[in-house]
């Protein structure tokens, strides 16, 4: 789940910095520190925006730079168990699929692909059910729903996340279009 955070914080404006207005500089630094940073609480960060800086800085003596107390907000991806994500399949193996779901990737297991028996085809890299022929393939959207989480325990480590296909409405996003169609 996608959400948005406000945080306090004092940002440090190194002196190659001083040309830039003091948000410019304070979100370049803000950005280039905590985008992509995985906070335990709030998720991967994926933006920094609306920042507001105080004019008063403080010198360090022996740092050339500023440190200003600032505010901003955080736009932040956490993925909560049963929640129902939509995503690209982005690599398949012998045993899972791996999913894209922005800024992080889920793994869905064979058995958790589809309602029914499924076989890898090495040649395609992809999975395909053995009753109804359904295909899942690289570059296939898919729908899938969060059965576990586990944040990493250091901030730069990415959380691992496993997803299942196997439950009514979920799977490839073509699949449900096709059965809205035959049922009218």
């Amino acid at each position: 789940m996608y959400a948005i955070y406000r945080v306090r914080d004092v940002v440090r404006i190194p002196p190659s910095l001083f040309g830039m207005s003091l948000e410019e500089a304070a979100l370049k630094v803000l950005t280039e520190k905590y985008v992509g940073y995985v906070h335990p609480e709030m998720g991967v960060i994926v933006a920094i925006f609306d920042v507001k800086v105080s004019e008063e800085g403080r010198v360090i003596p022996g740092d050339g730079a500023t440190y200003h107390d600032s505010e901003y907000s955080v736009l932040a991806f956490k993925p909560i168990v049963k929640e129902v994500v939509e995503g690209v399949v982005v690599s398949i193996q012998q045993s899972f699929a791996r999913i894209s779901l922005g800024p992080v990737e889920g793994i869905a297991h064979i058995s958790q692909v589809m309602d029914e028996h499924v076989i890898f085809d090495p040649q395609r890299r992809a999975f395909i059910g053995e009753r109804t022929r359904r295909i899942v393939e690289v570059g296939d959207i898919v729908r899938t729903r969060v059965i576990s989480v586990s944040m990493p325990s250091e901030p730069i480590g990415r959380p691992r996340i496993q997803l299942t296909m196997r439950q009514p409405y979920l799977g490839k996003t073509e699949w449900h279009k096709r059965k809205r169609i035959e049922a009218k």
